[in-house]
């Protein structure tokens, strides 16, 4: 389970500076439109399921 836990915090984190880059991103340039596409959206629904699967995985006393 540590292997499944430790490849969430990846994720995570992965995914979060992913979308901190799109947002400064989409400040300089908004036509590019970096935050609000589908592919955004399904990248923001895989970082909410990680976060949330992690968090429980925690709270049930599988990870760290």
């Amino acid at each position: 389970m540590s292997k499944l836990y430790d490849g969430l915090c990846h994720t995570t984190v992965i995914l979060s500076i992913m979308f901190a880059v799109f947002l400064v991103l989409d400040q300089f340039n908004p036509m590019m439109n970096f935050v609000d596409n589908s592919i955004s959206r399904w990248l923001l629904g895989a970082l909410c399921a990680s976060g949330i699967t992690q968090s429980v995985m925690r709270w049930q006393g599988l990870g760290r």
